[in-house]
């Protein structure tokens, strides 16, 4: 039952349950407060269960973002901000050896992040050698796409036939996700894909 004021956590059983089709036996380890001691303890006991952590939300530089503090406190953070659109926030840290990746709090923006970025990597250590992006499929894109130069988009589609359609929700939108197919991938330094463009589209497994 939900509470007033509370919201429904998506992101433990989606990164879970990614990580687990990605060969790792993965476990949700729960929900921490944005408060710095809670966050430092509560990492510091996982890393003791697990090789590699994964954490969401908290990676932005708000006053509440406390996760890159805490890393660095504890180990080295290695990157904390990237160049794509969804999922800038994204922090990659080693404590004793142990790698923590902050993945942004918004569920697309999490979703996006660790397809692109953690699932293949992660299969490999799992000893499976799997190309996550060996299925795609090209058609026309049917409305226009802007995007922000110096990022890399990774724009959500849905496919019917020859056509591909975008998907214009923010990253918060999970419903957005149930209806993608898939995700163009669109440069960083192009700015717009006009409609009817010739679009490669990477599907979802």
């Amino acid at each position: 039952e939900l509470e007033y004021g509370k919201i429904y956590d998506v992101n433990g059983g989606m990164i879970k349950n990614d990580a687990v089709s990605c060969g790792a036996d993965a476990r949700f380890l729960g929900v921490m407060r944005d408060d710095y001691d809670e966050v430092k303890e509560k990492i510091t006991e996982s890393l003791k269960e697990v090789d590699v952590l994964f954490c969401s939300g908290g990676t932005s530089a708000g006053l509440g973002d406390v996760l890159k503090h805490v890393l660095d406190e504890l180990g080295e953070v290695h990157i904390h901000g990237i160049s794509v659109q969804p999922g800038k926030p994204t922090i990659v840290g080693v404590i004793d050896g142990k790698i923590v990746i902050g993945l942004p709090g918004n569920p697309v923006s999490a979703l996006m992040i660790f397809n692109a970025f953690v699932a293949e990597p992660l299969t490999r250590l799992a000893g499976i050698d799997r190309n996550f992006e060996l299925e795609t499929h090209k058609g026309k894109i049917t409305k226009r796409i802007h995007s922000q130069v110096g990022r890399m988009q990774y724009q959500l589609v849905k496919v019917d036939g020859e056509n591909v359609h975008p998907i214009f929700k923010d990253s918060g939108a999970i419903f957005s996700l149930s209806t993608a197919d898939g995700y163009v991938k669109i440069p960083k330094l192009v700015e717009l894909v006009d409609e009817g463009e010739e679009v490669e589209v990477y599907l979802f497994n």
